[in-house]
């Protein structure tokens, strides 16, 4: 398992991060957010899940833990 301080060295991690500081967002809504493609929202997402930081809700919505 990738730690907290691994997962925020990832500039795409830590632009979900700060997207989903004002509350739970679709990979579409973060998609346009932090300009990138769906793909690499899901694997950096993944990572975040992993590190517990974010987590999934149903169709595919995240919200952060903080």
């Amino acid at each position: 398992m990738r730690s907290i301080e691994e997962s925020l060295k990832s500039e795409q991690c830590r632009r979900i991060l700060e997207a989903l500081e004002s509350g739970p967002k679709t990979t579409v809504e973060l998609v346009k957010l932090c300009r990138l493609t769906a793909g690499s929202v899901r694997l950096h997402a993944n990572v975040l899940i992993v590190a517990k930081l974010i987590s999934e809700k149903p169709a595919e919505t995240f919200s952060s833990k903080r």
